[in-house]
């Protein structure tokens, strides 16, 4: 197999319905990720911002996944999450999510 940089696709958890997303739900992303070499770093944005970690308010980085507990509508807007290898680094197309106030 050729080395090359991250294939990253990011979707919305499995169980969630894009459209009845509201106040107070928990939302969760998935990144998914094809690379060889191996990704050594993933990035999360929000509208073009980066995302960090903050249990206290409900920001969940795991390996592969943006877990968004109680959102609000200042939670809505693009996700994206970036991965890179030694070859490159590659950004998702955008997942939009809307919260429904």
């Amino acid at each position: 197999m050729f080395a090359d940089p991250p294939l990253v696709t990011l979707q919305l958890g499995n169980e969630l319905n894009p459209d009845t997303i509201k106040e107070n739900d928990d939302v969760y992303f998935e990144c998914n990720i094809r690379a060889n070499p191996k990704e050594y770093k993933i990035t999360w944005f929000h509208n073009n911002a980066t995302v960090t970690q903050n249990m206290s308010s409900g920001v969940i980085l795991s390996t592969h996944s943006l877990v968004l507990q109680g959102v609000s509508r200042h939670d809505g807007g693009r996700y994206t999450c970036l991965a890179a290898n030694s070859k490159g680094e590659t950004a998702s197309k955008a997942v939009n999510l809307r919260v429904q106030f």
